[in-house]
């Protein structure tokens, strides 16, 4: 996802851009979770920890247990933050899936494992190492079958069968304690000039080599997959398909040209050029910087060495292949129906938990593909409005990220925009846009809900009054109370 900055990660996967807007989505309903699956997969979590923790030994127990303790809150703030999804009819799909792989792998697969989507727009699976594998949602919403969605599960699966993340906190603290690695630390604390550098140079060092470990994990898990698969009805090809396609998923879902000034263009109320100025230095790089980042990004790339992975696994695809392999197994329609929810899924929960920015983006890129979808324009409004409430409160900066140069250049653009507006513009355009689209938005309830909230912050009351009466009279399930 080109709005967040690089990321660092091991034991990872993702997969593919797909275009495409579920147009059918014009009043979406968030997904629902189930607080006792939720306090279950607590409770699986905690104890998988605590027996973790109860079995360690040897000379790096302390530093192993404490990146065990990290990793166990970060689990645990997933769940408390509901980014994991526990809605029963999304788990069971999900059961499902996994249950083709178990089954055909008896005695393969350690037990106890856990498998749950994210609310995550990050396009990644991961195993946390313990048991817990995390399927992001912004990642199935990028596949093509059900088999690429076998392939991301069995090899996330490899990873925990074959321990890596485990291993690779046991080479990590090894590494940094090593007497190698403490002399170098030494040096640059004795070094008069450059410690930043120095000391920047080495984090990288020790980072390239974690992912170089990593590297070599991902090819072990791709060939455990493809052996996982094997005894399914999966097509064996869509591991490579996913593959191919590993190299663009840094790339938006919905990647666009936003053309804000036409967007917020209206005739009563002209975009201003001025919105998009900036004050700040160009992020332009010259020729050797641009050339060093582009290295530095090859190497930090969520999927690295994807060719070369693909030759590896190609001959024993082509060895294992069946004519009667299939692209769909468990249930085609359904797999579709959450591909395309889940678009939608993302941008209430990044609405919710307060990255604002990040969610406007997103949807002002989905309305390229769909321009006339209610619950896309309201969203719009929403986050129109959740600004402007957030400035009044002088709290911008809390759901709303600033310009940087590692975002893309569309992203960076909008955040200007959202800089250089003042209180009073924030809530105009929020009132111009909504008002534009709302005979066709009229139809959704956050629509007309957003609609109501911008010509209260626009100083509109009698507008107000009669958009409420509208609500109360054709929203007989109101959510909002006005």
């Amino acid at each position: 996802m080109n709005a967040y900055p690089k990321r660092l990660a091991i034991v990872i996967l993702s997969i593919i851009p797909l275009m495409g807007v579920a147009q059918s989505f014009h009043d979406y309903q968030p997904i629902s979770d189930n607080p006792s699956k939720q306090k279950q997969l607590q409770e699986a979590v905690s104890a998988k920890f605590l027996q973790d923790q109860a079995s360690l030994s040897g000379k790096n127990k302390k530093e192993i247990a404490e990146l065990y303790k990290e990793r166990y809150e970060m689990i645990k703030k997933k769940i408390d933050d509901r980014e994991m999804i526990t809605n029963e009819e999304v788990q069971q799909y999900l059961d499902r899936l996994v249950n083709e792989l178990t089954s055909k792998n008896k005695g393969i697969v350690p037990p106890g494992v856990r498998i749950y989507f994210s609310r995550s727009n990050w396009p990644n699976a991961s195993s946390m190492g313990e048991g817990t594998i995390i399927f992001n949602i912004g990642l199935f919403n990028r596949l093509q079958n059900e088999a690429q969605a076998a392939f991301v599960i069995a090899h996330e699966l490899a990873h925990y069968y074959l321990n890596h993340s485990n291993h690779a906190i046991q080479r990590y603290v090894e590494t940094v304690n090593s007497s190698e690695f403490q002399e170098q630390l030494k040096e640059i604390r004795n070094t008069q000039y450059g410690k930043n550098s120095a000391a920047e140079k080495l984090a990288l060092n020790l980072s390239f080599g974690s992912r170089r470990h990593s590297r070599a994990f991902e090819k072990a898990a791709d060939s455990m997959a493809i052996e996982l698969m094997r005894p399914t009805l999966f097509d064996l090809n869509e591991a490579l398909s996913t593959l191919a396609l590993l190299d663009s998923v840094d790339k938006d879902k919905y990647q666009t040209e936003l053309k804000l000034e036409e967007v917020f263009n209206f005739s009563e109320y002209p975009f201003k050029k001025k919105w998009l100025s900036s004050s700040e230095l160009s992020f332009a790089d010259t020729k050797e910087e641009a050339a060093k980042k582009k290295k530095l990004e090859d190497s930090l790339k969520t999927h690295p060495d994807c060719t070369q992975r693909i030759s590896v696994l190609a001959p024993k695809v082509q060895q294992y292949h069946s004519a009667d392999d299939r692209k769909f197994v468990v249930d085609e329609n359904e797999f579709n129906k959450l591909k395309q929810q889940f678009d939608f899924e993302i941008l209430e929960y990044e609405f919710e938990s307060n990255e604002v920015s990040l969610c406007l983006y997103q949807t002002l890129q989905m309305l390229r593909y769909d321009q006339s979808n209610p619950y896309l324009m309201g969203m719009v409004g929403r986050c129109f409005n959740s600004m402007y409430k957030a400035q009044v409160a002088h709290e911008l900066g809390k759901i709303v990220a600033l310009p940087n140069p590692q975002y893309d250049a569309e992203y960076n653009s909008l955040l200007r925009l959202i800089q250089n507006l003042r209180l009073p513009e924030l809530g105009s355009i929020a009132y111009y846009f909504l008002k534009l689209h709302q005979d066709t938005g009229k139809i959704s309830e956050e629509y007309v809900a957003a609609l109501i909230k911008s010509k209260d912050n626009f100083g509109k009351p009698e507008e107000k009054k009669e958009w409420i009466e509208y609500y109360q009279s054709h929203f007989p399930k109101r959510k909002y109370n006005f």
